[in-house]
Order: C-alpha cells, then sequence, then structure tokens
C-alpha cells in the first residue's frame, strides 16, 4: 500500500485518498524525528486493518513522506474497505 504522511499533524487520521497517485493521505501526530513517526505509522495501520503489528512492514519511503507499506497476511478487499471506510468518516 503507498502512502502520503504528514508528521506532527494536530490530529491522526486518514485525511483522503489521492487518485492521481493512488496514495492514502496520513496525518500523524508524532513528529519526523528517529523514526518516531513511521512506528506511529506501523501502528496506526496495524490498529486500523485489526492486525498486528509485526505484519506491517515499512517497505520503502523512511526519509521521506511517501511511503509503501507490506501488509502481510491481508486480504486486499478487506484493507480496501477498512481504508474506504476511515476515508469516509473523515468526511463527513
Amino acid at each position: 500500500m503507498r502512502a502520503e504522511v504528514t508528521a506532527g499533524a494536530h490530529s491522526l487520521l486518514i485525511s483522503g485518498y489521492n487518485q492521481w497517485r493512488q496514495t492514502i493521505c496520513i496525518k500523524l501526530t508524532m513528529p519526523a524525528k528517529k523514526g518516531k513517526a513511521n512506528e506511529q505509522l506501523i501502528k496506526f495501520i496495524a490498529d486500523l486493518v485489526d492486525r498486528p503489528s509485526d505484519t506491517v512492514r515499512l517497505v520503502s519511503g523512511h526519509a521521506s513522506n511517501k511511503k509503501v507499506l507490506l501488509l502481510r497476511g491481508a486480504i486486499v478487499d478487506d484493507v480496501e474497505h477498512v481504508i474506504a471506510q476511515a476515508v469516509k468518516s473523515q468526511s463527513v
């Protein structure tokens, strides 16, 4: 899964979906220092899809706001549904 991350935001949430880049836009409250934002991202995604944190791995983008994550053992349709619901709930 691809994500565009904003670190140091006021709220932790999925703020939308960028159709052009095909990325999920995520706001994190932790600063982008010493891996804190990456740790929060992994835990946030794991909690969102109801999986253990060790099944979510940051594949690329460790020092970038554009990231690629791997969700092991997750069913794509289930993940897409959960993320769509999260995006929808933030836009209400």
